[in-house]
Formats: C-alpha cells, structure tokens, sequence
C-alpha cells in the first residue's frame, strides 16, 4: 500500500486500521503507529482507530485520543464518535467525562439517535447514576430490546435486583420477548435476592422460549441455584450444558464453599484443571483456597499455592490475604507469616488475617508486635482488628495487655467497642480465672449481654467449678437461647464433677423433654488428599478393626508411661472402668489413631474437631507427641493446639 500510494488512499487506510485493530495489543500498536503517519485524516478513520482503542479494553487511551483529535484537527464528532467513547466511559467508570460527552452529543444535535441513546443511559447505569438512565429511557419514543436490557442490566449491576425484576415485566407489556442477555441478567437479580421462586419462574421461561442454555446463561443459572441453596439442581444444571465456562466452574465451586460442602468444590477444582480446557481465574483460586481452609486440608492447600506459583499468576492482594487465611486455619502460621512479609503492598485485610491467625494460634505477644508494626504504616486498626487482638490476649492469657487493648480502642481510635469486643473481654477474664471481674463487667455492660458473653462465662464455671455462677450463667443462657444443647452439657459437667447425680439426671430428662439432642463431636483427618471423619465411638469406617488395634496399642504404652485417663467431665454415673472406655474413643483419638496407621513416620499429622478439645484427650496426645516423636496439630472449636516431644503450644491454658 505505501508503494502503490493506496495508503494515502482514505477508504483503503481505513480497512487496513480496522483489521490490524482485530489482531491484539501488537495489532493495536501497529495500527496506532500508521494512524499517526498518516498526513489526512476524516471522523471515519478517528472513528474506526477509537472503537479499536475500546475494544482492545483501553478505554482511557480512546478518550485521550478523542481530547487530541479536538485540540489539533478541525474534524467534527459525528453519530458514531461518541457510542465508542461512552462505552470507554462505561468500562473504566468515567462518570465526569460522560456527562461532558453528554453536553457534547446535546450541543451536536444528536441526542435524539437511539443508538446514541442507548450507549449514554448504559454509561449511565455502569457509572451508578441509576436515576440519569432512567430519566433518558423515559425520555425515549422508541424503545428497543436493547434499551430495555440495559436497563434491566444497570439495575442489576447496581444492587437494585427488585427494580430490575419491575422492568422485566414492563419490558414484557410492551410487547418486547426477552433474548438470553435479558434472562442471563433477570437471572442474576434472583440471584441477588436469593428467590428461589422467582429463579425458578424465570427457567421455566427460559424453557417455554426454547432458548440455548449458552455459557453465559448457563453460568447465571448455575450461580443462582447455588446462591439459594438448591445445589443439585445447580449441578444439573451444570452437567446438562454442553459448554461450559470459567464463570460457570467458578459459581458452583463458590456455591459448594458457601454451603459447606468444600470436599466437592475441591473435587470440582480438580476436575476443571484437569479434564478441560478451561483455566481458573482469581475468583476460582479464591473460591478453593477458601474450600482448603474451610476443610483444613493443607496438603491440597499447598498444591493450590504451587499451582498458582506454577501457572504464573499474578499473586494479587486478595489471593495473599486468603492464602493467609488458609495456611493459618490449616495450622501453618510460619507459612502464613512468610507470605504476609513477602507482600510488597498490604491492605488492612493482610494485617487482619494474619492477626487473627496468630490469636487462632495462641500467639498473643506476637499479635501485639504486629499491631505496633502496622501503627507504623499509613494504615489504622478496625474493629476486627481489635477482635483479633482481644482474642489472642485471650488465648495466650495476658490480661493486663487485654484491658489496655480495650480501653485504647476508643480512647486512641475512636472505635466504639461492640457486643463482640465485651464478649472478647469477658472471656480473656473467665479464662484467667477472674470470674467475679468477669461477672461485674457484663453488670457494668452498655449493652445487653448476648448468648456468647453468657456461654464464656459457663464454660469457664465448668472449668473453675463454680455452681452459683454457674447455675446462674446457665439460666440468662437459656432465656437467650432455649436450644442450646452446649448449655445443658456445660451444665451437666459442673453436676458431675460435685458428683450431684440427682441435678445431673434433670437435666438428662430436661432435654429430653425439650427434644433436644446433643452435638455429636467429630474429628477429621486429611490422608492422601482424601478427608477421613470420625465420630465418639464410631464403627463405620471401613478400616475400623485396625484403628481399634492401633487404639489398644497406643493404651497399652501410654499406661507404661504412666498416664491414668482423666474422668471428670464422663457424665453418666457408671463405674470408672466404663468411664475410661467411654473417654478413650473419643473422635479426636480415633482419628490421631488411624493417622499414626496411614502417614508415613515423622510426618506431622492435623486433626480438626468440631468442639473443644477435653482434657483427656489433651493430655493423651501430649504423650503420643512424645512416645511417637510425631508432630501433631489439633485445631479444636476455640483454637490450634501444637504438640511436640511433650509439650503443647498452649501451655496447658485454653
């Protein structure tokens, strides 16, 4: 073309720009380079060079070049300049420039093209100024399904998921039929609102129209069915669409953590990375990371971060942040710690989880050097900062540290403590022992004590084997919360322990009357990748005859060591042989059992239980830490225990 002359030839340049622009950021840079070489220029080819620009998702470029062909041409803007340039608006939320671009197209005479019309109410509506959409759709004598979907869609993208549903039915009396972008959106606004009902309603239409259950209607529907809970047919769903997404795999995956059912997410992840061509995004890698803390599954947590490392992506703030969160809900703090101070940007998310791992692990001295480290920076605490503050004083017992702590959060931050900072003072004093102190706070209270504040206060009773407080602890709870079966069982241990077997049966036939059944405990091991649970007792597991046999071995030795199985919290009065029994297979125990069976020696074995961890059971794997030589992390409901040759990270206090 430059040897022909063809390049000086304006309809000819033009086709040249419009496909090198379809080629990628080279292509755009290549067509940049011949626009700005080129001596004539019409409104056609600063047309077709910043539609380029926005559509290669360089949106601010595309404006910059506009404010140049204004300042150094006398080419007017025509009906097709502007469409381009409001969508550049749209994706990089240029509010300001809009509404000029908006005085412009006025000044220009050209408000009155619908095309026109469109792009402006969708910059509108992107940008969050709902009612300038508004006020230009009323305004329109002829309106399209796309006005109406932009619509639809800039209430949706806004969090007005009711008033996208009233359009929806306005669009259709106005004799408009939805396409699949329309009910991707509608979709979506269900969604939002967590309606079933409706959802359901608008796949039923989605049906009768016989319309394509494409990736992005698909992915709408699958995330709705999982956003209300209705996951099987979220995965069916799923299963029945013949191409599938990266947006698709990452709303079921997100709808499994939501739901708490991580093993299947995880499973789902697996089957992403490796049986098809889609690639996970950062919203995906959020998703499983979350999964893997949820399950505390460190063995695929470390496989996630490896991948992540592998692939190259790029480990943005959000993907540290929760890849802290897992490592230290996984038992690895020195990990989450090494992550945390290899960021070179933080956010107070960063400090927040990683604060709130140290007190999950009972390292309250160090949460504090943390908190003076960030004073240093451009960031303050929040108040989940100081929650995670208050709980690590709490679980490492620095009371002193505690009351400062509290009294600065208002005093320094402005920071009115709220019900969950008194419950974190309360507990930091029951479990130091000073349950007077704690009982003249919670009278001393600006707000009415919750059913945490009161539970702390039972729980430590038990521990200290205070009746009077207790009994009276146990009966504020109940008024707060009739079905809590923790309170009866608290109840019931402070009974046995003052061997009152009497109070101990009416409260047996108290929840019975009431229907009320206890928690069961469990305990879950991770071996190979695959979680296995146990329940106090349990005989299902297939391999139950060896756990059995690992358990009696394991008695066998710590009796030789000279350990004699702590009793007191057994709650049915029956002879001590039974009482031991009964103790010995609690679920904790079992699974440290088949997991001294199946890891390979010298391998750290982690154990999670859904409630606290008692004191036989603390005291028995103290000594399995020692006879075995094994490392074992046990993360109870409270915190992470860390046993080692003997001894527990705790140091006996939780």
């Amino acid at each position: 073309m430059v040897v022909t002359g063809f390049i000086h030839h304006t309809p000819s340049l033009n086709k040249l720009i419009a496909h090198v622009l379809s080629m990628g950021s080279l292509g755009v840079a290549y067509a940049y380079s011949v626009f700005t070489h080129t001596l004539e220029l019409d409104i056609l080819t600063w047309n077709t060079m910043l539609r380029g620009f926005v559509n290669s998702d360089m949106p601010r470029r595309a404006l910059r070049s506009y404010i140049e062909m204004l300042q150094w041409s006398r080419i007017v803007p025509d009906r097709f300049t502007f469409p381009s340039l409001l969508k550049g608006c749209a994706l990089s939320l240029e509010f300001k420039v809009g509404k000029v671009l908006h005085g412009q197209i006025v000044k220009n005479r050209l408000g009155s093209d619908l095309y026109i019309e469109t792009t402006l109410l969708n910059m509108y509506a992107s940008c969050g100024d709902l009612n300038s959409a508004r006020f230009l759709f009323e305004k329109m004598g002829h309106r399209n399904k796309v006005v109406w979907t932009s619509m639809i869609s800039g209430y949706t993208r806004n969090h007005c998921p009711k008033e996208a549903l009233v359009m929806y039915e306005k669009m259709v009396e106005d004799g408009f039929s939805p396409d699949e972008v329309t009910m991707a959106t509608l979709v979506s606004a269900s969604a939002e609102l967590k309606d079933l009902g409706v959802g359901m309603k608008l796949h039923s239409r989605i049906q009768e129209m016989g319309m394509k259950i494409c990736a992005v209607l698909g992915s709408a529907l699958v995330d709705m069915y999982a956003k209300c809970g209705d996951l099987k047919t979220a995965r069916q769903v799923f299963d029945n669409m013949s191409e599938r997404n990266v947006y698709t795999f990452s709303a079921l995956i997100f709808g499994y953590v939501k739901n708490n059912r991580s093993t299947e997410a995880l499973q789902l992840f697996r089957e992403m990375v490796g049986a098809s061509n889609v690639h996970p995004n950062e919203v995906t890698i959020l998703a499983v990371v979350s999964a893997c803390a949820q399950l505390g599954d460190l063995e695929t947590g470390r496989w996630i971060h490896d991948y992540i490392t592998r692939t190259e992506q790029d480990c943005s703030v959000s993907l540290s942040n929760a890849l802290i969160d897992m490592y230290s809900k996984c038992g690895e703090i020195d990990a989450a710690k090494r992550i945390f101070d290899s960021m070179s940007k933080r956010d107070l998310i960063s400090w927040n989880s990683l604060v709130n791992g140290l007190a999950l692990h009972g390292l309250g001295r160090e949460a504090l050097t943390r908190l003076r480290l960030m004073q240093m920076t451009d960031l303050q605490p929040d108040e989940i900062t100081f929650i995670g503050l208050l709980t690590a004083c709490s679980h490492a017992g620095l009371v002193q540290e505690g009351k400062k702590l509290f009294h600065e959060m208002e005093a320094l931050y402005g920071i009115r403590p709220k019900l969950e900072h008194y419950g974190c003072m309360v507990d930091l004093l029951c479990r130091a022992g000073h349950l007077v102190e704690a009982r003249e706070f919670i009278q001393a209270m600006p707000l009415q004590p919750n059913g945490a504040i009161w539970g702390a206060m039972l729980g430590a009773c038990r521990v200290y084997n205070d009746l009077e407080l207790g009994e009276e602890s146990a009966r504020c709870l109940l008024e707060l919360e009739p079905t809590n079966d923790g309170v009866y069982i608290l109840l019931s241990n402070i009974y046995a322990r003052r061997k009152m077997w009497n109070e101990v049966k009416k409260v047996r036939e108290l929840m019975n009357e009431k229907g009320i059944q206890k928690t069961p405990g469990y305990s879950s091991v991770v071996i190979d990748n695959i979680t296995h649970s146990f329940l106090a007792g349990d005989c299902s597991h297939p391999e139950i005859t060896e756990i059995f046999k690992m358990l009696r071995q394991v008695r066998e030795k710590l009796k030789q060591a000279g350990y004699v199985a702590d009793i007191s919290e057994v709650l049915l009065n029956i002879d001590d042989n039974k009482k031991e029994e009964s103790v010995s297979q609690h679920s904790e125990k079992l699974a440290l059992c088949y997991g001294l069976l199946k890891s390979k020696p010298g391998r750290k074995i982690v154990i999670l239980k859904n409630l606290r961890v008692c004191s036989d059971c603390h005291t028995m794997i103290k000594l399995i830490s020692k006879i075995y030589r094994r490392q074992i992390t046990l993360r109870d409901r409270i915190r992470f225990h860390h046993f080692k040759d003997g001894v527990c990270s705790c140091r006996d206090y939780w």
